[in-house]
């Protein structure tokens, strides 16, 4: 019996000898980012990957770095940044923004936390005419800037009617996006839909692929929070009810309406709140005089 127990003590001791190596190796990396093959470094807030794969860097590293100047309206929220003649104007929370004169749209939004302001690494890079690359062995982005900087290529540059496109056109876009009343629904992952009800629900597939697994939501419910008059939330809802109870369990589903009927006005405030079924799991949030987002992941 003594020996019994001898070896399996010299196994569990060699077995644990085998695998921190591969328990090393399979550490997570820490996010870097290097300016011009300069290692930038962040005394305090950090930047970090949000929920849809980008890089969020705080707001005061492009001003520092990256030498342009930022305003900040508490009003509206609106985070301005300034460049050489280029102006990018972005607001907490939305991927609506502007580049001078041009909307544009993101895949993400500035946003704030822990007391910081947010924004999006890539976008305000590429807007102020820098290049961005992503080396994902090193967990590393690098950004260049000077005369060799140019937009980095997404693979459909030319296409004004892809958000990450450099030559995107927000009429373009518009024109060909599932207008309800106008054009047919739209199909992703069993859900059918419009992108626009006449409600104003706006619906965001995020391009999903089935590689993507659970590390990306499956589509973005916006009810949009604004007009002082004639901004019917009840309708909102109504709609992106409808979308949820095509998949989604009828008691998931009520709890997630519940709780989205909740904001009655632009005042009112939804911290974010995970709801999950056997398949999805629904992430829902709105801040004060913020939109409402429903997102749809896979568990």
């Amino acid at each position: 019996m003594k020996l019994k127990k001898m070896g399996l003590f010299l196994m569990s001791i060699i077995l644990v000898f085998v695998m921190v190596p591969g328990m090393s190796s399979a550490a997570k990396l820490s996010l870097r980012v290097e300016l011009n093959g300069e290692r930038i470094l962040f005394p305090d807030a950090q930047p970090y990957v949000d929920k849809n794969n980008r890089v969020q860097v705080p707001v005061r590293f492009v001003s520092e770095a990256l030498g342009a100047k930022v305003g900040w309206k508490n009003k509206t929220q609106e985070v301005t940044i300034e460049h050489s003649g280029t102006k990018v104007i972005l607001t907490i929370n939305k991927k609506a923004y502007k580049v001078n004169e041009s909307t544009k749209l993101m895949d993400t939004a500035a946003l704030t936390k822990s007391n910081r302001t947010f924004v999006p690494l890539r976008f305000v890079s590429e807007a102020l005419g820098a290049k961005v690359k992503w080396d994902s062995a090193n967990y590393t982005v690098e950004i260049t800037t000077g005369d060799g900087a140019t937009a980095a290529s997404s693979g459909d540059d030319n296409d004004p009617t892809n958000p990450a496109s450099n030559s995107f056109d927000y009429e373009a876009f518009r024109a060909a996006r599932s207008i309800e009343g106008k054009t047919e629904k739209k199909t992703s992952e069993g859900y059918s839909y419009y992108e626009e009800y006449e409600s104003g629900l706006i619906v965001s597939d995020s391009r999903y692929k089935k590689e993507y697994g659970n590390t990306q939501t499956i589509m973005n419910l916006l009810l949009t929070v604004g007009r002082v008059e004639g901004d019917n939330l009840e309708e909102k809802a109504n709609d992106a009810e409808g979308i949820l109870r095509q998949k989604v369990d009828s008691k998931t589903a009520d709890a997630v309406m519940k709780y989205v009927r909740q904001k009655k006005n632009r005042e009112d405030e939804l911290p974010e709140k995970l709801f999950k079924d056997d398949t999805y799991k629904i992430v829902v949030e709105s801040k004060y005089w913020n939109n409402i987002v429903i997102e749809i992941w896979y568990k």
